[in-house]
């Protein structure tokens, strides 16, 4: 111990400062966009290393924990240094251990120790890293050699950030513990600055290597823009752990190319499901225009109050086909030709409030309830396109006493004494207009196999399979099912 303490005293006598802080090695692994250079000017080495050179023949007896990758003895303790430095035989200092630095780069000591057996030799050892070539064995540098370890993990990409495998050095953002102004400093990739990178070269991209995105991302920058967050993509990227600050991320919702079409708004329901509109869409959007029942593609998408992102808010606006300054008096034949599109954003009510009788001065001239008969018989105009004629018709008739009570009760046909024999034809030729005020049941009284008079409805020279081959629909009237079949009602 004597010699030891000459020699511990001789090394002090000739260190040219005191140093009030006595640091260990520290193993500084760099950043994103981080250099060497800039690690040793924001973190100087001040432990002498190579002043104490002579009592420390390996780098394990302070750094113990690091072959085997614990953390907690990485560095000596402060009873390690007081064990030479007790103000007795060596001058007290004060030393606290560092802690490590936040890293995304993928590390671990306790792998190499590994391969320098296999390799038997010393090629690395950690003089391999934390040595300049030629240097002595304690001249350590403040950040290890970065070029040492690409001897063996060459980098083959043509681009660091655009097509290397960045899983074989970094870590994802989630676990690195970067500080925010450490997240905000990492620079973004060259591909990210192309003109469609948001609208949709980023989307390729991470379906093609999402651990790429994770790099330099967190999943709560996905969901900060996209509504519909189940896709594959997206839930392969970690989220942030709890207290991890991230900077602030504004959704940007650029307009697709095919939203450009001036036909757009007529054409989307084709197009439409949830892996195409949820991106950028929720239900809320698509229930500014669309009212129950809704849609199958809008029932799949998520509300906005089930999503972190806003969404793309869509306010309600007419299709092409309303600009037109004859829309008003051509919307009849578009109705007609297709009323579910009309359906979609208007309720009945929309209609009714035009189309409710002379009294609201609406779609029918005056005294048209009068002669309304004769243009419901003759077809001039489409009843049910407006009216539900077995309710709304029927409930007119009855208030006025024009009801039918059996088959030969006073009705409305009593003005024509001859109209049950002649009733046969009208029927043929509108039977719609019969069911305004009658049942099945008041015709089967006469026409029905089980009815008094077993009357046959159909007139001469019927073709009953003809009949039944072109549309079985208008023989479901009366019968309750296929009477070709030899036993049919």
């Amino acid at each position: 111990m004597n010699a030891l303490a000459h020699k511990m005293r001789r090394v002090w006598r000739s260190f040219p400062y005191r140093i009030p802080a006595v640091m260990g090695l520290v193993v500084v692994l760099a950043g994103a966009g981080w250099t060497a250079a800039t690690l040793k000017q924001q973190r100087p080495l001040a432990f002498p290393h190579q002043r104490h050179e002579g009592l420390f023949p390996v780098c394990t007896g302070c750094h113990e924990g690091i072959p085997n990758g614990d953390t907690a003895s990485f560095f000596p303790s402060p009873e390690v240094c007081a064990r030479c430095h007790d103000g007795s035989f060596m001058p007290q200092v004060s030393y606290t251990p560092p802690t490590l630095p936040p890293t995304n780069l993928r590390f671990d000591h306790n792998i190499h120790p590994a391969y320098l057996e296999m390799a038997g030799d010393s090629a690395l050892e950690c003089g391999a890293c934390h040595v300049q070539p030629g240097g002595l064995h304690m001249e350590v540098l403040p950040a290890p050699r970065v070029q040492t370890c690409l001897s063996c993990h060459a980098h083959k990409a043509s681009e660091h950030q655009v097509d290397a495998d960045c899983s074989t050095c970094h870590v994802p953002l989630a676990q690195s513990g970067f500080s925010l102004s450490q997240i905000e400093a990492i620079q973004p990739p060259p591909d990210h600055a192309a003109d469609d990178f948001l609208a949709g070269g980023h989307g390729v991209a991470a379906g093609q290597n999402s651990v790429r995105c994770a790099t330099c991302h967190t999943q709560d920058r996905c969901v900060a823009c996209h509504v519909d967050t189940d896709r594959k993509e997206i839930q392969a990227i970690p989220r942030a752990p709890e207290g991890m600050q991230l900077p602030a991320a504004s959704a940007e919702y650029p307009t697709p190319a095919t939203h450009a079409d001036g036909g757009w708004l007529g054409k989307h329901g084709s197009q439409a499901s949830r892996t195409a509109c949820a991106t950028c869409h929720t239900r809320n959007d698509c229930q500014a225009c669309h009212l129950e029942p809704l849609p199958k593609p809008v029932k799949s998408m998520p509300t906005r109050d089930q999503v972190v992102a806003p969404g793309v808010e869509v306010t309600p606006r007419p299709p092409e086909s309303h600009n037109s300054m004859f829309f008003m008096k051509n919307h009849s034949t578009l109705a007609a030709s297709d009323a579910k599109s009309c359906a979609t954003c208007h309720e009945e009510s929309f209609c009714v409030s035009c189309h409710d009788g002379p009294s609201q001065g609406g779609y029918h001239p005056a005294g048209f309830v009068a002669k309304h008969a004769a243009d419901a018989f003759g077809r001039q105009a489409e009843c049910s396109n407006c009216h539900n004629t077995t309710v709304f018709c029927r409930a007119c008739h009855m208030q006025s006493g024009l009801t039918a009570h059996g088959r030969l009760g006073g009705s409305y046909h009593d003005a024509d004494p001859l109209w049950l024999l002649r009733h046969g034809q009208a029927a043929r030729e509108s039977l719609e207009s019969c069911t305004s005020c009658h049942k099945q049941t008041d015709c089967t009284q006469c026409h029905g196999v089980l009815g008094a008079f077993k009357v046959n409805p159909h007139g001469p020279d019927f073709d009953a399979e003809r009949a039944w081959r072109t549309n079985p629909r208008p023989c479901t009237f009366c019968h309750i099912k296929n009477p070709l079949d030899g036993g049919g009602q």
